[in-house]
């Protein structure tokens, strides 16, 4: 053997041929064409007679060998292991499939270098190689594949990076001979596309990679128009539960199938439903066959316990969140034509009955209408997404989200030890509702909250008498620019406020018994529990929603008079109070980590930052911003003018309370920012454009009176009061519908398009390699977090762990000692009295340095926030801090001088007395050595320790250990704020964080608290239901 064969291990291309023999010849060409010298072909056929001659004429060094006719793709290829051996490598391909001539040798050369075990090719078209067919698939937990890229799609080199997949699609496939041996091969009782996922689900299991190649091309007879048919289609159910059933351990296995069950279960009602009935008899006869071999099933559980190295939690990683199937049916993915189908047939009588006389079918013609405005201005953000910008921070997975709240340590600042805020905690159960399903659940509670609020004002107007009024008040609050304002800029804040105010005015209505709202019986209690929750639901998002029911209500008890209405306030005052009470006593943990009563009234009074105060023009207009700035967004003032000019008796006390509220929410907003609120209260008050909403409410509140006005007390009016109120207010109201139109055009109502991760890509590391942080600098409104103020001016500051942050960086914590640290090396820096401002940093892990002037990337709508000339001239001057090239929307800088959050030193390092600026300057850290650089979790990070001090960059908290020689080693004091262990020998260890009892028994307490309030309101509401009646 030549010493070149040495080099190149032996490869055996293993063709399993059914019978297509148009393609074979050109398959057995490219094998003959193939640049890989050590490379052999066995030919599998059921019947040899017919493919020897073509064999012999194009490939005869080629070996074939009969199997039997009854045997499976799967059980033919096992037949290999039988056939030859000494093969380093078996390459499994379809006699539908050629090989680009260097394919073979790009496939294994990729598995030497990456250590893979699985590799597939770059699949193209047949007829027309610009084409993608295939690059490989994710799978979600129920074993449902999602393709990396849509088949068809142009071949642009757009998709040309070596990358993981959970499965490949298997027309041409290379597999390591000593993987394939120890799992067994295929599973020969499934057929198509669940051979590979049940092979690669165990390969993985296994502790082997899949990857796909791009640079590897294989070419595909199955085009993108290739249909599934019934056979198929039983075929994948069934593979689906099979290798579900047999590769899951049990801690996994049970809760996967609960919901792979109700998931069957409810495509199973569907597909009855539609008449569907052979997919359901599919769907039905897929649990039946895994249920009918359980005996085969425990089997193959064993032989897959027996080669496992990598648990399920690991396995799921690197899965899918949520249900692939059901996102797909509620994007109209899947199921669309049939949808179509049942609402013209049997669904027809129903629709029927709602599109009947009357008001039902008003209000259904109108909510139809709405709708359809709202989606069609709204379809390019459902169909591409929201982007990560301002307050729309990235939803991690909902474990992520959990242990932020539980787990007693948050990554956010420097590290903050406690319970983190009840707001992450229930995100993370919600994603857990949803089936892990983040990014659904992300653009629900951010494109689904302008229907809320639409919903909760036509719930508001309910009582009046007139369902006009309530089309009129709805229309009003759809056409204002405050929810298309927050999407532009990201604020989250603003959209809860606009769907929830109008919830929590309903209900403060009612407690103090405004006519026509007072109409129940509900008792006290039930009111003060009902509002407390939502307001704590709210509240536990945007804080600023605790003073609406308060502000409300103190208009609500100045306009009462006599001594009925006396007892009515009261008693409203009482609910309002209560619940306010009630909600911070749920928050009662999380107010007690942000520690003494300044930072946490800071937390709920401060919710923007200083800034120049809004012109009275365009606080009028509710902030039109990339909404137009158009004359036409004067017109919803005036539409409430016909029920304060013509009104009478309790229609016109209701719309002149609606109009105080209104007028209260401007005269905040204005005080506000021009900061005599907070001269008033002698502290800092900052409530930015929140207060807006609440103005919002109140006229379109007011204007919901106006068509029963019109009704009932327009002829006590004079003809030409009468008339001009009419007509100013109808033509306002249909000016401002007019310019809604005209904006929905639009698709995306102005937002941005892109976010800062696509200019910041080289800050994402996928949690691999050493632990390192971000410092962002810039304006709060472009920050992708919630930052604190640094130096003077507008500048802010905060910090992220690998990379971009998620939403849990929405939320502060209570000053730590670490973190004011942190900010005085940074106001050191950018004071100019140091040119090595990287030194400064680098004791707390930070690797970047974004400078922030846009929210989102310089080709996209967004915010810009120029920096100051001093920040920009500060930082271009230091000499450890070098710029990189990314988009003009931000500036990055790499610190040369850094020090990874978890490092060791080769040789002795002067540590003592580094807690001063002084010292830092001229010392040098970057030698520090990245230990720990398996990164589990924020909790736990694992590596190889050598003997002496591991630094560890987070704020100092006796709660964590270093596992290291069967020793726990507790933390010292370093750098006067981080941490220090003495590994006693060098090895494998553990850095991890232990949940303080303290934590948990505050978190039990809460979760407790809002579980008997959630189930006394629930118990109150379905006791007693208020019934309104006319005004």
């Amino acid at each position: 053997m030549t010493s070149e064969l040495k080099a190149t291990p032996p490869v055996v291309a293993v063709l399993v041929s059914n019978g297509v023999e148009a393609a074979r010849a050109r398959v057995l060409e490219s094998l003959r064409q193939q640049n890989y010298k050590n490379l052999q072909v066995l030919v599998l056929s059921s019947d040899p007679d017919v493919v020897k001659e073509t064999i012999a004429g194009v490939l005869p060094k080629a070996s074939l060998s009969e199997v039997a006719e009854e045997r499976s793709f799967g059980g033919a290829a096992n037949h290999v292991g039988e056939l030859v051996s000494g093969a380093a490598f078996y390459l499994f391909l379809r006699d539908d499939t050629a090989l680009a001539e260097d394919a073979v040798s790009r496939l294994v050369d990729q598995a030497l270098e990456s250590n893979a075990a699985v590799l597939g090719p770059k699949i193209v078209n047949w007829n027309d190689e610009s084409r993608i067919l295939s690059m490989g698939y994710l799978v979600d937990a129920f074993g449902v594949e999602s393709a990396f890229v849509e088949a068809g799609e142009l071949d642009q080199q757009q998709h040309d990076r070596v990358r993981e997949a959970f499965t490949v699609s298997g027309e041409a496939v290379l597999i390591r001979t000593d993987l394939f041996e120890t799992i067994g091969g295929f599973d020969e009782r499934l057929e198509g596309f669940t051979q590979y996922l049940d092979f690669c689900w165990r390969a993985q299991i296994a502790g082997a990679r899949v990857l796909v190649v791009p640079a590897a091309v294989a070419y595909s007879l199955h085009d993108e128009s290739h249909t599934v048919g019934e056979s198929d289609r039983r075929n994948t159910l069934k593979g689906r539960q099979h290798v579900v059933a047999k590769c899951y351990g049990w801690v996994y296995l049970l809760p996967v199938l609960a919901g792979s069950l109700l998931l069957a279960i409810l495509e199973l009602g569907y597909s009855v439903l539609t008449l569907r009935f052979s997919h359901a008899r599919d769907v039905m006869m897929s649990w039946v066959w895994t249920v009918l071999r359980v005996g085969t099933l425990w089997k193959a559980r064993r032989q897959v316990a027996s080669t496992r190295q990598i648990r399920d939690r690991e396995i799921r990683r690197r899965q899918a969140p949520g249900s692939t199937r059901l996102k797909s049916f509620l994007q109209g993915q899947i199921g669309g034509d049939v949808a179509l189908r049942a609402i013209s047939g049997r669904a027809g009588h129903h629709m029927a009955g709602i599109f009947a006389p009357g008001e039902r079918r008003k209000a259904a013609i109108f909510w139809c209408l709405l709708m359809t405005v709202i989606a069609f201005g709204t379809r390019h953000l459902l169909s591409q997404g929201v982007p990560a910008y301002g307050q729309f921070g990235v939803f991690p997975d909902a474990n992520s989200m959990l242990s932020q709240y539980w787990s007693g340590w948050r990554e956010v600042g420097v590290g903050v030890s406690g319970i983190g805020p009840a707001g992450v905690g229930l995100l993370g159960l919600a994603s857990w509702v949803l089936f892990g399903s983040t990014e659904l659940l992300r653009d629900l509670l951010i494109l689904g909250l302008l229907p809320v609020g639409l919903i909760g004002m036509w719930r508001l107007l309910t009582p009046i008498d007139s369902i006009w009024g309530r089309v009129v008040g709805t229309t009003l609050y759809a056409t204002l620019p405050l929810p298309y304002n927050a999407l532009l800029q990201g604020e989250w804040g603003i959209l809860l406020l606009l769907a929830a105010t109008p919830f929590v005015m309903h209900r403060v209505a009612r407690a103090y018994r405004v006519s026509p709202y007072g109409g129940h019986s509900r008792s006290i209690f039930g009111e003060i529990v009902s509002l407390g929750l939502l307001l704590a639901l709210v509240s536990a998002y945007e804080p600023l929603i605790l003073m609406f029911p308060l502000v409300a209500g103190l208009v609500l008890a100045l306009t009462c008079f006599g001594g009925a209405a006396v007892r009515s306030a009261a008693r409203g005052s009482a609910v309002v109070l209560g619940a306010v009470m009630l909600s911070l006593l749920m928050h009662l943990p999380w107010l007690a980590v942000l520690g003494e009563s300044d930072v946490a009234l800071h937390h709920f009074l401060v919710r923007s930052s200083a800034q120049e105060p809004i012109a009275a023009s365009e606080l009028l207009r509710f902030l039109p911003g990339a909404f137009g700035d158009s004359w036409i967004l004067w017109c919803p003032l005036f539409v409430p003018v016909l029920p304060l000019l013509v009104g009478r008796e309790k229609r016109l006390k209701l719309a002149v309370i609606a109009g105080l509220i209104t007028v209260a929410g401007f005269g905040l907003c204005w005080t506000s920012g021009r900061g005599w609120l907070g001269d008033l209260l002698g502290r800092e008050v900052s409530l930015g454009s929140g207060p807006l909403v609440f103005a919002a409410v109140g006229l379109c509140w007011s204007a919901g009176m106006a068509p029963s006005v019109f009704k009932r007390d327009a002829f006590l009016a004079p003809s030409i009061v009468r008339r001009t109120a009419a007509l100013v207010s109808c033509a306002s109201l249909l000016a401002a519908a007019c310019f809604l139109l005209y904006e929905s055009a639009d698709g995306r109502w102005g937002a941005p398009t892109n976010d800062l991760r696509v200019a910041l890509s080289l800050l994402d590391d996928r949690d691999v390699g050493p632990s390192y942080r971000v410092l962002w600098l810039g304006a709060p409104e472009v920050l992708p977090l919630r930052g604190t103020p640094v130096g003077t001016g507008n500048l802010h500051m905060g910090t992220s762990v690998r990379g971009y942050p998620d939403i849990g960086h929405q939320w502060h914590s209570a000053p730590t000692h670490a973190y004011q640290q942190l900010e005085n090396a940074v106001e050191i820096g950018l004071s100019g009295n140091t040119t090595r401002m990287g030194r400064l940093l680098a004791p707390f892990g930070i690797r970047y340095v974004a400078l922030v002037k846009r929210s989102t990337p310089s080709f996209s709508a967004g915010v810009a926030a120029p920096v100051e000339p001093r920040v920009r001239q500060a930082l271009g001057s230091q000499l450890d801090l070098r710029p990189l090239a990314t988009d003009p929307s931000v500036v990055v800088l790499l610190n040369e001088s850094w020090m990874s959050s978890r490092s060791q030193f080769s040789e002795p390092v002067r540590l003592v007395g580094l807690d001063e600026p002084g010292e830092l300057v001229v010392t040098d850290l970057s030698t520090g050595i990245p230990v720990l650089n398996d990164r589990r979790s924020s909790r736990e990070q694992r590596g190889f320790v050598g003997r002496g001090e591991v630094l560890v960059s987070e704020s100092f908290d006796a709660n964590w250990r270093l596992f290291v020689d069967g020793q726990n080693v507790a933390p010292e004091l370093s750098f006067g704020w981080a941490m220090r262990f003495e590994s006693p020998s060098e090895g494998p260890a553990a850095l991890w964080h232990s949940r303080p009892d303290s934590v948990a028994d505050r978190a039990v307490i809460q979760i407790v608290l809002w579980l008997v309030v959630a189930q006394l309101a629930l118990s109150e509401r379905r006791r007693q239901r208020s019934i309104a009646g006319p005004v």
